[in-house]
């Protein structure tokens, strides 16, 4: 596997940190009425908030075929988990302090640092990677029980709503598929064209979704204050 960066991994990250900015943006306008767009409801919105957290988990399949795919850097991938269980605790934190009943507990950076675990072993089975995933993608569709065991466990001190909650299962399949691609990279195909700006803000995701929100919550919470 080639060290050099993957141009088309990085247009993925910075296609779906865009989209994830402008739901993020319609949703604030929607908590404070400004808009009344149905992100929940309609199936336009779901499939949009889908398509998103897609490209974001297969991403994170994508990056530990590359990183790991030779051999298993212990030390780089330690490194990565705590830079992240870190990023976890203060989006935790914030949204504890912001939303106390609706705090994030099990969003998508947490829902990344355990699926990273669980798929670090399956980083050389790109088969039985796309055979787990289809196998937990088919069982969504049944009414099965909340297999996150760690919500279950913790159930009694955790909010009844969260304003971000992605349970491990079904979501989990989506960094399975990217362990497949990160061995069949049909991707740089569909994402072949060049995009320097997005490539940039690809390889800066992790601090643009930690800061974005604070930027844009604040803007319509002090617009709608100064038109109120």
């Amino acid at each position: 596997m080639s060290k050099a960066r993957d141009s088309a991994l990085d247009l993925i990250r910075g296609i779906a940190i865009i989209m994830m900015i402008a739901f993020h943006f319609i949703y604030d306008l929607n908590t404070f009425g400004f808009t009344e767009i149905p992100l929940f409801t309609h199936w336009a919105g779901i499939a949009w908030r889908c398509l998103i957290v897609f490209l974001f988990l297969s991403a994170v399949g994508i990056s530990l075929v590359i990183a790991h795919g030779k051999k298993l850097n212990l030390q780089k991938f330690l490194k990565r988990l705590i830079y992240l269980g870190i990023a976890a605790l203060l989006v935790s934190s914030g949204t504890y302090i912001m939303f106390p009943d609706g705090w994030v507990y099990f969003g998508i950076l947490q829902l990344i640092w355990v699926s990273s675990i669980i798929a670090i072993g399956f980083i050389n089975l790109p088969k039985t990677s796309l055979l787990i995933a289809l196998l937990i993608l088919f069982g969504s569709l049944f009414n099965q029980p909340n297999l996150n065991i760690f919500t279950t466990i913790l159930e009694p001190y955790l909010p009844a709503t969260s304003v971000d909650y992605y349970p491990l299962f079904p979501w989990l399949s989506f960094v399975f598929i990217g362990i497949y691609l990160g061995h069949f990279p049909y991707y740089q195909k569909i994402f072949s064209i060049r995009i320097i700006w997005l490539e940039v803000i690809g390889r800066h995701a992790l601090i643009i979704y930690l800061t974005h929100q604070i930027i844009l919550f604040g803007a319509v919470s002090l617009t709608y204050y100064l038109l109120n």
